[in-house]
C-alpha cells in the first residue's frame, strides 16, 4: 500500500523520536511505501529554522517532500489557513491511504480533491494532538470565532474522512467536544516507543551497569523520573517524598525551566541523584535501571515510553489518560502531596502489590506501547 502523511502545521525534523517520525518508519517496516509531506521548517539548536523545499529519502526508507506554506502579516491568520500545495504531488504519487496530521489546516481540502477526482478508494484518516491543556481555551469572543471557524472546517472535511484518532483518550474527547467530530468516527491511536531504541536483549546488563555507575545496590529501590522539569510536573514533590527513606534512591534526568530552577535545587537531597539532560534514545536504558518510574504531574510522551520499557509506573490521575494502565502495569494517584507520594512509595517497596505490577509490566500487555504495533493499528481501517 502507498501511504502519504501530510503535516501542514508543525515543524518536522528528520530522525527525531516523535510520532510523525516513528509512525511512518514502522509503516515502512510493514512493507508499505511511505511518503511524508512536511513544511520547510525544522528544529536546529533549539530554534525553528527554514530549510530547502524538495524531495529526499531517509535511511529508514521513508520519502520526504517539503513544501513552503502561505504566510500572512497576521500570525493567527497564517495558522488558521495553513496551506501546502499538495494536490499535484498527490496526483503523481497516487496514495491508497492518507494520514493527515491535525484538524486545523485547509490543506485537507486539497487532499479531499485528490480522493474525489483521482482515487475514490483512498482512505483519509486524521489525528489530534490538542487537549484541554494545550488547545485553545476559547475564553474570548475572538477565540470563540476561531473555534467556530475550525468547527466549520471539520464539518465539511469530516464527510470525507474515515477516522479521526486522538493520541490519548483525552485528545479523542477534545476532538469530539471542540471540533464536533462524531464519536462514531473517533478512536485512540496512542503514542509510544521506538522498538529499535529499547534493547530488551541486554536489559539486565544495562540495569546493572547504570546502577553500578551511581553506586546503587540491587537491594535498593530505585525510582526514575525526569523530562522537561517545571512546576506542573511536580517532580520537586517527589524529590521531597524520598528524603530520608532507607534503601530508596531517586534518579532525576532532564533540565529545570529557568523559572523553576531555585525550587528544584532546594528539593535535592541525599536520596536524589540528579544527572541532567539525557539523550532521548538513552532514556530507555535508565528506565531499565529502575524498579519504579513515577511521573507525579502533567503528561508527557515519557509516560508511554516508560510503559513500553516494561517497568511498573505511578502517574498522576488525569481523566482520559487511562491508556497507560493496561491490566495493572501502572497505578494512578490524585491530589498530589509529598505525604501522598511518600505513602505510595512505601506501599510499593518490594511488596506483593509491587510484584503484581511488575509481572504485568513485563508481560505482553505492554507491547501495545511499541510503534511496531501502533503502526499496525494505524492502517487497520484500510483493510478490505
Amino acid at each position: 500500500m502507498r501511504i502519504v502523511h501530510i503535516a501542514p502545521n508543525a515543524p518536522y525534523t528528520d530522525y527525531w523520536g516523535y510520532q510523525d517520525n516513528l509512525l511512518p518508519k514502522y509503516q515502512a517496516k510493514l512493507g508499505h511505501e511511505v511518503w511524508f509531506f512536511a513544511i520547510n521548517i525544522k528544529w536546529e539548536n533549539n530554534q525553528q529554522i527554514e530549510c530547502a523545499c524538495g524531495e529526499y529519502t531517509l535511511a529508514d526508507g521513508v520519502h520526504v517532500k517539503r513544501f513552503a506554506t502561505k504566510k500572512y502579516p497576521i500570525r493567527i491568520v497564517s495558522h488558521m489557513v495553513a496551506k501546502m500545495d499538495v494536490y499535484e504531488s498527490l496526483c503523481r504519487i497516487r496514495p491508497d491511504f492518507i494520514f493527515y496530521h491535525g484538524l486545523t489546516s485547509i490543506t485537507i481540502f486539497q487532499t479531499i480533491k485528490y480522493v474525489k477526482k483521482i482515487n475514490p478508494k483512498c482512505h483519509i484518516v486524521q489525528d489530534n494532538h490538542l487537549d484541554y491543556n494545550i488547545g485553545l481555551k476559547f475564553d474570548s469572543l475572538k477565540l470563540r470565532l476561531v473555534r467556530s471557524y475550525y468547527r466549520g472546517l471539520n464539518h465539511i472535511s469530516q464527510k470525507n474522512a474515515t477516522k479521526v484518532y486522538g493520541v490519548t483518550p483525552w485528545r479523542k474527547t477534545y476532538a469530539e467536544d471542540y471540533f464536533h467530530i462524531s464519536k462514531g468516527k473517533t478512536d485512540v491511536l496512542i503514542m509510544g516507543a521506538d522498538d529499535e531504541k529499547i534493547d530488551f536483549k541486554h536489559r539486565k546488563e544495562i540495569r546493572k551497569d547504570i546502577r553500578n555507575n551511581y553506586g546503587i545496590s540491587n537491594d535498593e529501590f530505585l525510582i526514575i523520573t525526569g523530562g522537561k522539569i517545571d512546576k506542573k510536573k511536580k517532580i520537586d514533590l517527589l524529590m521531597q517524598a524520598v528524603k530520608g527513606k532507607e534503601k530508596v534512591k531517586l534518579i532525576v534526568f532532564g533540565k529545570a525551566n529557568a523559572d523553576f530552577e531555585e525550587e528544584f535545587a532546594q528539593a535535592v537531597n541525599d536520596n536524589v541523584i540528579y544527572i541532567g539532560w539525557v539523550k532521548s534514545d538513552q532514556v530507555y536504558n535508565y528506565f531499565f535501571a529502575a524498579d519504579l518510574v513515577i511521573f507525579p504531574g502533567q503528561h508527557s510522551v515519557l509516560w508511554e515510553q516508560a510503559c513500553a520499557s516494561k517497568i511498573p509506573c505511578v502517574f498522576e490521575k488525569w481523566d482520559g489518560m487511562e491508556h497507560v494502565d493496561n491490566g495493572g502495569n501502572s497505578i494512578f494517584v490524585s491530589d498530589i502531596t509529598v505525604n501522598l507520594l511518600s505513602r505510595t512509595i512505601d506501599s510499593l517497596l518490594f511488596t506483593e502489590k509491587y510484584y503484581c505490577m511488575k509481572a504485568v509490566a513485563e508481560s505482553e500487555k505492554t507491547d501495545i506501547y511499541l510503534y511496531s504495533n501502533i503502526a499496525k493499528k494505524s492502517v487497520e481501517c484500510a483493510k478490505p
